[in-house]
């Protein structure tokens, strides 16, 4: 394994928060991390690594600058080329000041034996999937299978408003059509998600969530089958909302009076009532109705379960759709940002969300999601069209706006990776994401 002269080689006991690791003593692919580069910001890190680690390579440019001096005064002087070598970890009579997502994770419980377990149990049955076509392939094929999700949820609905049974069947084969896509390469939909609207905020919840699942589990290697069965859970997560009050429908929790909010819980009893009697609905489908409000303290509902009666879908749809609620507008008060929601997911993981699956879908979507606008150090606007899966820093952007905000009359595809510097011999990079709609920009324009 090479390393530059600004890396050294650390003991994972000896770890400190602040430091970057930027390889291991293995390859990435034999543990859980599906990006390469980790900064330490937390004794839960460390403790990750310690399953899979004995030592580390971090990298000091990448490091939190508070900490560099504190490291170098430690260094065993080497030759000219070598690796050094820390011979003890720096002591601070302060923690390090950090922007990054695990800002406030002193307030986070350490990983738990369960969550370890849950690595254990993922490793084995992981796939790994390639992109086998570009988003500018699959977008087109991509939003057919989004108009049949969004017509099934139609029919559904109507079936519903005439005491009918769903055809659980046909609604799985409609899915299936979506997790081809996703497989094919996830962005396409992830795309469509965060910019396509049906104009029925229910219909639009479900779809996204539906898509999230989908590439929440390809991210995490599961079987083909096992994703479809993600895909039908998260579509009808949320079908038991069809049974309440028309006006009560579409209300997130920050407006929810007291009332309101007990009458709200029942939707997952509704789910039940309504996709139980279904012989031929996946039982797994059924957890991911009952569980996705469930905790894994035991605070959650109806049930009130705790983690070793958690079936792993309902961690994974009680995370997305935690997210959902918190970048989603909500009566005039603007969603989180994507940065933003994810670091508030990682601090409530004290609060019953699983702390391992909540970092890998961290990973999975992205600091910067998909469809995300997003200002450049240079000044100019871009979005984000498709994720670098190692690197997801850097992933390709479509430039569409000048320092001075002005638009591009051709807007131009690049690769944050290896694409040449830019205006003023700048080498490009994100500076900081922005709301959809920023500087009157209207991201659809340039996809749908």
């Amino acid at each position: 394994m090479i390393a530059s002269t600004n890396t050294i080689i650390v003991a994972v006991k000896e770890l400190q928060s602040g430091m970057y690791v930027s390889e291991l003593d293995r390859p990435w692919l034999e543990t859980p991390y599906l990006i390469q580069g980790i900064l330490i910001e937390s004794q839960n890190d460390i403790d990750v690594l310690k399953h899979y680690c004995s030592y580390v390579y971090v990298d000091i440019d990448r490091s939190e600058p508070s900490i560099i001096h504190k490291i170098s005064a430690q260094l065993e002087p080497q030759a000219p080329g070598d690796t050094a070598v820390l011979q003890q970890p720096p002591q601070f009579n302060e923690p390090p000041i950090s922007a990054s997502l695990h800002s406030n994770q002193s307030h986070v419980a350490p990983p738990s034996a369960r969550d370890l377990e849950i690595l254990e149990k993922l490793a084995p049955r992981a796939m790994t999937y390639s992109d086998i076509r570009t988003v500018e392939q699959e977008l087109p094929v991509a939003e057919k299978a989004y108009s049949a999700i969004t017509a099934l949820f139609s029919d559904i609905n109507q079936s519903l408003e005439h005491h009918n049974k769903i055809d659980i069947h046909t609604a799985h084969e409609v899915v299936n059509t979506l997790c081809e896509s996703v497989v094919r390469n996830p962005d396409a939909a992830l795309l469509l998600a965060q910019l396509k609207t049906t104009g029925e905020e229910l219909y639009d919840s479900a779809i996204k969530t539906s898509v999230h699942l989908l590439a929440f589990g390809r991210h995490l290697g599961f079987p083909r089958k096992e994703l479809s069965i993600l895909g039908l859970g998260g579509l009808l997560m949320d079908i038991g909302k069809l049974r309440l009050p028309k006006a009560m429908q579409n209300k997130r929790s920050l407006t929810l009076k007291p009332d309101e909010r007990k009458l709200m819980k029942q939707h997952v009893l509704f789910g039940e009532d309504i996709i139980a009697p279904l012989s031929d609905t996946p039982g797994d489908v059924l957890k991911i109705i009952l569980q996705h409000h469930e905790r894994e303290n035991g605070s959650g509902y109806p049930h009130g379960l705790h983690a070793n009666q958690l079936h792993t879908y309902g961690r994974m749809a009680a995370i997305v759709d935690c997210y959902e609620e918190l970048i989603t507008e909500q009566s005039g008060i603007p969603g989180l940002k994507p940065f933003h929601a994810i670091k508030e997911l990682k601090e409530n993981a004290q609060n019953g969300l699983n702390y391992i699956l909540v970092e890998q879908f961290a990973h999975c979507i992205g600091m910067f999601p998909v469809g995300s606008l997003v200002e450049l150090n240079t000044g100019e606007i871009a979005i984000v069209l498709t994720h670098n899966r190692t690197q997801r820093l850097l992933p390709s952007v479509m430039i569409i706006c000048d320092a001075k905000k002005a638009p591009y009359d051709n807007p131009v595809t690049i690769d944050l990776r290896s694409a040449d510097p830019g205006p003023g011999g700048i080498q490009y990079a994100i500076a900081k994401d922005l709301p959809q709609g920023a500087y009157g920009i209207d991201a659809k324009k340039y996809y749908l």
